[in-house]
C-alpha cells in the first residue's frame, strides 16, 4: 500500500475571457499522483483536508469513486482552489486560494501498513502541516517505508519555507524535483546543487529533455518522449506515480533502497518518462484510457 498526504483543490482551467469562463477538475499534486497510482492497479490511502461547503462533500465524493481510501481531517471553511492559466507552450500559470487556518492533525496510525509514503507541494511548505508531517514521518520510518518528497514549487521559497524544506531533506529517501524547482532553490547551479543533496535517490524531470536520477555518486539520465502537448498540468505528478510504482513492483522501501540495481532505476525511470509524456496530450492532470492501458502492459505487464 502507498500512503500519500497534501493538499486537495479544486482546479478552475481557464477556458475563454469574454465571458470569463473555466473548466473545474479536481487537483492537487498529491492527488493527481495517487488517482494515477489507483488506475494502476495499486491500493492507495490519501491523507488530506477538506471543507464543510457543499463543493468539498462533492469532491470527497469523487475521490471515493476513484477508489482511494481517505482519511481527512475537515475544516469549518470552504473548499480550497487553484485557478489555472495555461500559456500557449501549454505551461501554466496558478493563483492559489487556501483558506483553512487550524493546525493540520493526523490520527495516530494513519500509516499502518505503508510501503512508501509521499508528501507533496503547498501541503509541505504550509506552517499549519509541519507538526503533523513530522508525526507522519516518523511513523513511516517505524513502518519501514521508502519516504519521498516533491516540493513542486510555484514561486521562491521564503527563508522559513527553505528551512522547512531542507529539513525534509534530511529525512526523505527519494526526492523528486522539476528542473523549474531546481533553479528556483539554486540559481546559480541547479543541476550540481541538487546532486548533492542529503537524500540517497534525487530524481530530476528536465521536461521535454527527459529525466536524471542521482544515486550512490552517479548520475543516469533519459530523455524525454516527443508527444503533442496539450498541456502539462500534472505531467510530472504522474512521472512520480510511474516512478513509485515501477520501484514498488521490484520490491524497494525505505529498508533496502541502497540494494537498488542500476536496471530498475533505468527502468523506474523510464516509465515514469513515459507516464509524464502521457499526461501532457490532455487537458488538465489526467491520463488517456487507451494510453494508460498500453503504459500498464509494456510496464507492468498483464
Amino acid at each position: 500500500m502507498l500512503a500519500l498526504a497534501g493538499e486537495v483543490l479544486l482546479d478552475l482551467l481557464w477556458e475563454e475571457a469574454t465571458p470569463w469562463r473555466f473548466q473545474g477538475v479536481l487537483g492537487g499534486s498529491v492527488l493527481n499522483t495517487a488517482t494515477a497510482l489507483r488506475r494502476l492497479g495499486f491500493p492507495v490511502r490519501l491523507l488530506s483536508e477538506l471543507g464543510s461547503d457543499w463543493l468539498s462533500r462533492r469532491c470527497e465524493a469523487e475521490m471515493e469513486a476513484r477508489g482511494l481510501e481517505l482519511r481527512l481531517l475537515r475544516h469549518p471553511e470552504a473548499m480550497p482552489l487553484a485557478l489555472v492559466q495555461p500559456n500557449p507552450q501549454g505551461e501554466a500559470a496558478y493563483s492559489f486560494h487556501l483558506p483553512f487556518r487550524a493546525p493540520y492533525r493526523p490520527e495516530p496510525g494513519s500509516l499502518r501498513g505503508a510501503r512508501v509514503f509521499h508528501f507533496a507541494s503547498l501541503f509541505a511548505l504550509d506552517p499549519r502541516t509541519e507538526g503533523g508531517l513530522a508525526a507522519l514521518l516518523e511513523e513511516a520510518r517505524g513502518e519501514g517505508a521508502l519516504l519521498a518528497f516533491d516540493p513542486n514549487l510555484r514561486r521562491p521559497p521564503t527563508p522559513e519555507e527553505r528551512r522547512r524544506l531542507w529539513g525534509y531533506f534530511h529525512q526523505v529517501d527519494l526526492l523528486k524535483l522539476s528542473l523549474e524547482d531546481a533553479r528556483l532553490l539554486f540559481p546559480e547551479d541547479p543541476v550540481g546543487r541538487v546532486r548533492g543533496l542529503p537524500p540517497r535517490l534525487k530524481v530530476l524531470t528536465l521536461g521535454a529533455e527527459g529525466a536524471v536520477a542521482f544515486f550512490r555518486g552517479e548520475a543516469v539520465r533519459l530523455p524525454g518522449e516527443t508527444v503533442a502537448v496539450a498541456d502539462t498540468v500534472g505531467a510530472g505528478d504522474s512521472f512520480t506515480a510511474g516512478f513509485l510504482a515501477l520501484l514498488l513492483r521490484r520490491g524497494y522501501t525505505g529498508d533496502n533502497l541502497d540494494q537498488l540495481r542500476p536496471e530498475d532505476l533505468e527502468e523506474a525511470l523510464r516509465g515514469g518518462i513515459a507516464l509524464g509524456a502521457l499526461a501532457c496530450t490532455v487537458r488538465g492532470a489526467g491520463l488517456p484510457e487507451a494510453g494508460l492501458a498500453a503504459w500498464k502492459k509494456a510496464y507492468l505487464g498483464d
